[in-house]
């Protein structure tokens, strides 16, 4: 059998790597990959640039010695997969080191190609003090630019998950901090009533917020100055984080001819599988099944990465097997994060879907109560928004804001979407009580008795 090739050496390429070598310990596994490291938590990037996280090793997962001798690996990095010949089922692959080429046969391969941060084609966006925030090495250059020039304020581009979290990150390492959302309000992916909430918090913590306003072009010479606004103001700053989303790494498939999904992503099937026979696709490059929307999505998220990375490993050892294939479970979007002293999370259906996907027949409901009883020590305000079906008051969704202890109350909501739960088989769940740790009548069960009414 030939090798079997998978392109990205990450969440989802590693996970699918380490699933197939220990299945069929004979097969050849080769991984090749753009960056010097493999499996790295990404999302612990801004405590490390905060200084919460002190040493970086601390945030990798595995090391490519252990990927090579420990699990029997073939693993190339600063390797480049630069195009696929579907016909001979070979890669042609750039060596980044030293320039060369090489052209590699595959029985299967996996795209794990990930996703690329969005830099926007302006003037100044290659001056020094300019990062992104998407491969470790991104938070190692910032963090030794942070070390050496000393920089005083930091413009943040961009009020998304990212960008807020690192608003944090700077500000606790001791920086002024410009967040600058073209959008006319931050944390977008929320319901307005929440991402207000979020706003003030930055506020709060010495944030400057400029809403409605889009970045048009960096100024500097040796160095980012400013950041120059669609007004003709501008704001000061001698470091610049481009935080405006991420795209797919598509390319290569598309080149390829392989069918594309939503926001350019590689479409998969439930199966991990791709448009052509024998190529298969998982991570943040790839399409992703929403099991409440009922289609195909782009939602790049690390558990996600990790658990379709696995599911791409065990279908292909499956097929290898000629065995029955296992479909993927799906998705609903949940995601979470901390802003000063607020945690927020979200998961399934809210009103940006809602106005997306036309979904007339879903409404909500929000309430304002506490995390703990209010007499205990550490009580803290909980915002709770529930989305549900008119009809059968079936829950599709939630948001979560409040103090310390609020956001895992999110995970009672990610199951009752998931199983198609009432709102008043919520309000009748038997949720723990004690005055350490939450009200007699958690805010989730008052929320479900208001969406009751």
């Amino acid at each position: 059998m030939k090798p079997i090739v998978i392109v990205g050496a990450v969440a989802a390429g590693m996970s699918a790597a380490s699933v197939i070598k220990r299945e069929l310990p004979d097969s050849e596994v080769i991984v090749f990959g753009k960056e010097n490291y493999i499996s790295y938590g990404a999302c612990g990037i801004p405590y490390y640039i905060s200084g919460q996280i002190h040493d970086q090793e601390d945030l990798i997962a595995l090391h490519p010695e252990d990927a090579i001798h420990k699990r029997g690996i073939n693993l190339k990095t600063r390797h480049e997969a630069i195009s696929i010949n579907r016909e001979t089922r070979t890669v042609a692959v750039k060596n980044l080191e030293d320039g060369s080429s090489l052209e590699q046969e595959y029985e299967k391969l996996v795209l794990a190609t990930g996703a690329r941060s969005i830099i926007p084609a302006m003037p100044g966006v290659d001056l020094p003090g300019v990062f992104s925030m998407k491969e470790f090495q991104n938070g190692i250059d910032l963090k030794a630019f942070m070390e050496k020039r000393k920089p005083k304020k930091v413009v943040i581009i961009g009020g998304g998950y990212i960008g807020v979290e690192m608003a944090e990150s700077f500000r606790g390492a001791g920086l002024d901090v410009a967040v600058v959302e073209a959008l006319p309000r931050v944390m977008s992916i929320m319901d307005d009533d929440m991402s207000a909430i979020v706003d003030q918090e930055l506020r709060k913590n010495g944030i400057e917020v400029i809403l409605g306003k889009k970045v048009v072009g960096l100024e500097g010479d040796q160095q980012v100055r400013a950041a120059k606004l669609d007004d003709g103001s501008s704001v000061a700053a001698d470091c610049v984080l481009l935080s405006i989303g991420v795209i797919p790494n598509s390319d290569i498939a598309a080149k390829a001819g392989l069918e594309l999904g939503p926001r350019g992503a590689i479409q998969v099937d439930r199966y991990q599988r791709t448009s052509a026979p024998h190529i298969f696709g998982a991570g943040d490059c790839c399409t992703v099944y929403h099991r409440l929307l009922n289609s195909d999505v782009f939602i790049p998220l690390g558990l996600t990465a990790n658990r379709q990375g696995r599911m791409c490993g065990e279908n292909i050892v499956l097929q290898i097997r000629g065995e029955k294939l296992k479909p993927f479970p799906g998705i609903i979007g949940t995601a979470v994060t901390r802003v000063f002293g607020l945690e927020i999370a979200k998961t399934g259906i809210g009103q940006v879907e809602i106005d997306r996907y036309n979904l007339s027949h879903i409404s909500s409901v929000i309430i304002k109560a506490k995390t703990l009883p209010g007499y205990f020590p550490g009580s803290a305000d909980i915002w709770v928004k529930l989305f549900f079906e008119d009809d059968s008051r079936v829950i599709v969704g939630g948001q979560i804001i409040g103090g310390p202890c609020s956001a895992l109350r999110i995970n009672t909501v990610v199951a009752a979407a998931t199983q198609g739960m009432r709102m008043d088989e919520l309000y009748t769940l038997d949720t723990a009580y004690a005055p350490p740790i939450s009200p007699v009548w958690d805010p989730l069960l008052i929320a479900a008795k208001s969406g009751m009414k």
